[in-house]
């Protein structure tokens, strides 16, 4: 086995990034001859932390530990044990379905004292950044393509090599085992981690949906403008549009264009099932009122059947992407309307956004994040 220690990269980009528990904390990134810890095996462990010398600059450190064959799986193990056991929380891309579930395989299979990992925080990135993969065009969950969005270009760009790649190359080295060969596998770990670190960038987006935002409004002949100052600087502009709305969000700023409309709605109900259509009326009834309805004229209502049409004038809100977090329905301040069941915008009551536009504004801007426009 061998042991490797160095800085993450000189980029001044990546050396301005750290996290609040910066002391606490290291990135994860792994290297392996397959995706099954019972059917291949570790060569290679990737870690990098921000780290403060004794004159109090600090820098993002690369730690790695590099097995030449597979009897050294166990000494990376350990000593990756020993590492971790100074941490308190694991960033990973990924790594609750691979990184960490392989680690955790290999350590019971070894009969290691895994107290060290086992009481770690882990945090994933891919699980943090999914929710914003429409908002920043992002149609594959893949490393590669979040690290886009950071604008960054990777060390290896020239010669990117994929985990089945890494694999062969390992599998398949000439006796005595090249350093050459060591370096371009370690390459790859390192820029991987440091995409990871860059990843920080784009949580910026989802402070904007955790963070209060304050908005100032103007609106003039059904046409309302909002503005706010964001805490910090998004790493890309994002521009969202559709015939109800635009968004612009760039550097600090963020402006919201909405516009009124007249069209009808429809309020669904969730409790479909506790509801009837009534042949030639619109809306549903009650299933307490139906008995007082024939049974030829009543019938059981759907999702998609089972609302009542609202008029009035109305401002749009985008709404979450399918699959997206729950909470955004039950938490939601306002009465959110649709203009069909499948619709990807919605839309409030327009006297109900009135009453406080800067909510109003904060509600829009959190489920555009997450909006499946």
């Amino acid at each position: 086995m061998k042991y490797i220690c160095r800085p993450l990269s000189q980029d001044a980009a990546l050396t301005a990034i750290f996290p609040d528990a910066a002391p606490d904390v290291f990135f994860l990134d792994i290297e392996t001859t397959g995706l099954r810890a019972d059917e291949s095996y570790l060569y290679l462990i990737g870690a990098t932390c921000y780290e403060v010398g004794a004159e109090g600059t600090g820098c993002w450190m690369y730690h790695a530990w590099f097995g030449r064959e597979m009897l050294d799986e166990q000494k990376i193990l350990r000593a990756f044990l020993r590492f971790a056991s100074e941490y308190k929380t694991c960033i990973t891309f990924s790594g609750k379905r691979f990184d960490v579930t392989y680690l955790a395989r290999c350590m019971q299979e070894y009969y290691l004292d895994s107290a060290a990992f086992d009481q770690l925080i882990f945090e994933d990135y891919l699980t943090l950044l999914r929710p914003l993969q429409n908002l920043l065009s992002v149609s594959r969950s893949r490393l590669c393509e979040w690290e886009d969005r950071t604008g960054r270009v990777r060390e290896d760009s020239e010669c990117f090599l994929t985990g089945a790649e890494m694999s062969s190359l390992f599998q398949n080295a000439p006796d005595p085992f090249p350093d050459e060969l060591m370096e371009t596998l370690l390459l790859h770990n390192r820029c991987d981690l440091q995409s990871l670190v860059l990843l920080q960038r784009l949580l910026s987006y989802q402070d904007m949906a955790e963070r209060p935002v304050a908005f100032a409004a103007e609106v003039s002949e059904g046409i309302v403008t909002l503005t706010a100052e964001l805490a910090s600087p998004v790493p890309l502009p994002v521009f969202r549009f559709n015939v109800d709305y635009e968004c612009k969000i760039a550097d600090r700023s963020v402006t919201i264009t909405v516009y009124e409309s007249d069209q009808d709605c429809r309020l669904y109900y969730p409790d479909y099932r506790n509801y009837f259509v009534v042949a030639g009326e619109s809306g549903v009834i009650h299933k307490d009122l139906a008995d007082f309805i024939p049974k030829e004229l009543r019938k059981k209502a759907t999702p998609e059947t089972c609302y009542q049409t609202v008029s009035g004038r109305f401002l749009p809100m985008p709404l979450p992407a399918p699959g997206s977090r729950a909470s955004l329905e039950e938490d939601c301040p306002l009465t959110i309307l649709k203009r069909n069941f499948d619709a990807a915008c919605g839309y409030v009551r327009a006297e109900d956004a009135y009453s406080d536009l800067s909510a109003y504004g904060r509600e829009f801007l959190r489920r555009l994040l997450q909006s499946a426009e």
